[in-house]
């Protein structure tokens, strides 16, 4: 492997020691900032409080907002108050304040948003156009992948600005993957990544409890991140689910690029040889499995690495298997058209409510949580990446961030329509049926009728939402998909991978870490020994 996050790294005090490091070239760039690109805090006629509402970001989220805002206390005089949503009901919880703002008695004055949710609340009127606050909030500072959320397509207006970055990788068991031998090139494309995956499934590899590791693993059941797993096929092989010209949009579902890198998808879900318990497994269950070394490769966000950094009892990952046995970035696969991976977020925003002394105080709030000092601590805290260009090359200094913030370089989002997050609603419904429909049948004609018919009514729904005419002749678009899922699919297999006793294969560090206990057991013996012989001798002597 070219660059690994070697378990060295990730132990707490030399994370620690980067964290400081870090912190103090912060503070050096704020010195070296011009001025503008940091807004001065005044105080404001508003007395408070003022509330911002936010999502249950990951172990530390919590704790880390109430300090901002403490801090944004002491520094203007108003008190902010915190209301936590779960991303799961948040979008609804949304929703249902921006339609009804007299009706809630904290409503929000800043606002969490998913990067895709910004474009539908900006176009139904309930977001503010922040065109005022450029000024003193440079766009240029931020990743522009996660910008361009910030505004609609066809509209030059300013909605909101990027908090943090969702940026998802291929994670590896670092003692399992070293223990195959296998390299980069066995992985790296779509065609080696397949064949890898089965040779591993099919040697039966165990962990050091003699547990059985899956290679991989997709969620096929009741999961809610259906697009963001499908989307580096789909993009790795050209295809979009949208396909938008000037403005306009239609699905993309049915397009040959597009179920191309479906069929890839469908067909890792589906074989168990190639991704055991996908069919029966989320998300969460997958990566519940990765952080007990039961699954080789996890395709997922940047906080795990920072999770390994907390204890368990406050929902860290410390004493975990995964820590034992150190995690890796893999370079993804490329597609023979294409290589790109999901990247995401989150915003921050202003709702429309309330008058202009309000407002102003909303801005002022706005403006500090998007300091670039701020953004650093928040993002320390959670682990995911920060939005500020700035802070992304500091954080490239840390090696264990350094190969995520490599992937950056293949991000690509969602399209930064208002009409996406009925899309996305229908996209993950989508891959849960697939998922259901590929449980149920085992004969690969009847699975390639069944998918079939998902896609081809996925892409309906899809044209209606985006409002589009589609005289689809339904008989010849299911025949088409059908024979796009039952193509063939080549796989390359590695030439050869190690499946020996994992006993045999424990890490060198592990052994040094045994014989150095072992010794200073025998030394301590010794030690006491011959401190019990002196204590002998002298009462002898006395005697």
């Amino acid at each position: 492997m070219k660059k690994l996050l070697k378990k060295y790294a990730l132990h707490p005090a030399r994370g620690l020691l980067a964290s400081l490091i870090v912190a103090a070239s912060v503070a050096i760039a704020a010195v070296a900032t011009p001025a503008n690109a940091e807004p001065v805090l005044q105080s404001a006629p508003w007395s408070g409080p003022l509330y911002l509402w936010v999502m249950d970001n990951g172990v530390g989220s919590q704790k880390a907002v109430h300090k901002l805002v403490k801090k944004f206390r002491r520094d203007t005089g108003i008190p902010v108050e915190v209301r936590v949503l779960n991303w799961a009901t948040a979008y609804a919880a949304i929703s249902e304040a921006l339609a009804n703002p007299d009706s809630v008695a904290d409503f929000p004055d800043v606002l969490q948003l998913g990067s895709t949710w910004v474009p539908h609340f900006a176009s139904i009127g309930k977001l503010r156009v922040l065109d005022t606050l450029l000024a003193q909030i440079d766009s240029s500072r931020f990743y522009p992948e996660l910008f361009k959320a910030s505004r609609m397509v066809g509209s030059p207006d300013v909605y909101s600005f990027p908090w943090f970055l969702d940026v998802r990788v291929f994670f590896a068991n670092e003692w399992l993957w070293h223990s195959l031998d296998i390299q980069d090139s066995d992985i790296s494309d779509f065609s080696r990544f397949l064949g890898s995956l089965r040779a591993i499934n099919r040697g039966e590899l165990k962990n050091s409890e003699m547990k059985r590791v899956a290679a991989f693993a997709l969620p096929g059941k009741d999961d809610w991140t259906g697009p963001q797993q499908m989307a580096p096929f789909v993009w790795s092989y050209g295809g979009e689910f949208l396909d938008c010209e000037e403005g306009s949009c239609r699905s993309g579902l049915l397009d040959s690029l597009t179920l191309a890198g479906i069929s890839v998808f469908v067909k890792i879900l589906g074989d168990n040889e190639l991704a055991p318990l996908s069919l029966s497994e989320n998300s969460a269950q997958n990566a519940a499995r990765f952080v007990n070394s039961e699954v080789l490769i996890h395709y997922g966000s940047s906080e795990l690495v920072r999770q390994l950094d907390y204890p368990e009892d406050v929902g860290g990952l410390r004493s975990s298997a995964i820590a034992d046995d150190g995690i890796m970035i893999l370079p993804s696969p490329e597609g023979p058209r294409a290589h790109y991976t999901f990247v995401g977020g989150s915003h921050l925003a202003l709702p429309k409510h309330g008058d202009s002394v309000r407002y102003a105080a909303a801005e002022m709030l706005l403006s500090y949580l998007l300091r670039s000092d701020n953004i650093d601590g928040f993002c320390r805290a959670v682990g995911f990446l920060p939005s500020d260009r700035g802070l992304i090359s500091i954080w490239n200094q840390d090696r264990r961030y350094s190969q995520v913030i490599q992937s950056l370089e293949i991000g690509k989002s969602f399209p930064n329509i208002p009409e996406w997050g009925e899309i996305e609603c229908i996209l993950n419904k989508l891959t849960n049926d697939i998922g259901t429909a590929l449980s149920l049948n085992e004969n690969e004609d009847i699975r390639g009728r069944e998918v079939a018919k998902l896609l081809v009514q996925a892409h309906k729904d899809v044209n209606n939402v985006l409002r589009r005419d589609d005289s689809l002749d339904e008989a010849a678009a299911l025949k088409m998909v059908e024979n796009a899922l039952l193509a063939d699919i080549p796989e390359v297999l590695p030439d050869d991978l190690k499946f020996e006793h994992p006993t045999s294969l424990y890490p060198m560090w592990r052994a040094v870490d045994i014989i150095i206990v072992v010794a200073f057991v025998l030394i301590s013996l010794a030690v006491i020994a011959a401190f019990v012989c002196l204590i002998v001798c002298l009462v002898r002597r006395k005697k």
